[in-house]
């Protein structure tokens, strides 16, 4: 299966003490309070196992699940950044498609890291997440997002009521940051990662980890 690389940080993710962590009823139109097209992507992203979770770049500003205060409140924390930044909620079929389609985009790299959720100094959960990236102040979001959308209703299960169920009943949420992982593949992973000689280097090739940029509204965390 195609997979990505590891970003080299850890991110934290300040969010109000009202949203709704263990169970959403609006997972899905929430999004609708910025953009139809923001709430497909929601919805295609639960029928891949994922989660649209935030999305930050100078055109769209600070929106999506986790940040909903800034779509519901009017004028909260107006900023100018430049860039553009996507969070999902890891999974094997986000990561495939993600990666088959940012090999054929210019300007955008995807990596997966571990997010942490903060309430000020209150640390409240931690998720193994996705998160794309472009330092292109000019990147065109509006034509990656249509790529997107076509892209994840190619292999979305087109016969799935999540969005419906989760909307309707409550989406669960709940994070085990590391449950998709083959320990095998870990332990290789940290070996890499601990390299020291140069020729051992020339033989595998560099550590998978790559360099996260400065992330629009997120805070990088060096990993302990």
């Amino acid at each position: 299966m195609a997979s990505m690389n590891y970003w080299d940080h850890n991110v934290d993710l300040r969010i109000v003490s009202w949203f709704p962590l263990g169970k959403d009823y609006k997972p899905v139109s929430i999004n609708a309070y910025h953009s139809n097209v923001l709430e497909n992507i929601a919805s295609l992203s639960l029928d891949l196992d994922s989660e649209l979770f935030c999305l930050t770049s100078l055109k769209s500003g600070y929106v999506g699940s986790l940040l909903r205060d800034n779509m519901l409140i009017p004028g909260k924390d107006i900023k100018v950044d430049l860039g553009f930044t996507m969070v999902f909620g890891y999974s094997h079929k986000m990561e495939s498609l993600l990666f088959s389609l940012l090999k054929g985009i210019q300007g955008i790299n995807g990596g997966i890291t571990t997010c942490t959720l903060w309430n000020n100094d209150l640390f409240l959960d931690s998720f193994k997440s996705i998160i794309l990236v472009s330092t292109n102040p000019l990147f065109d979001e509006e034509s990656f997002f249509t790529l997107l959308i076509k892209a994840m209703k190619i292999v979305s299960d087109t016969s799935s009521s999540m969005t419906f169920f989760a909307e309707k009943f409550g989406y669960t949420r709940f994070f085990i940051p590391f449950e998709t992982d083959n320990p095998t593949s870990l332990q290789i992973s940290r070996y890499l990662y601990e390299m020291e000689f140069e020729e051992t280097r020339k033989t595998v090739g560099p550590s998978p980890e790559r360099s996260l940029p400065e992330v629009i509204g997120l805070m990088l965390k060096e990993e302990e």
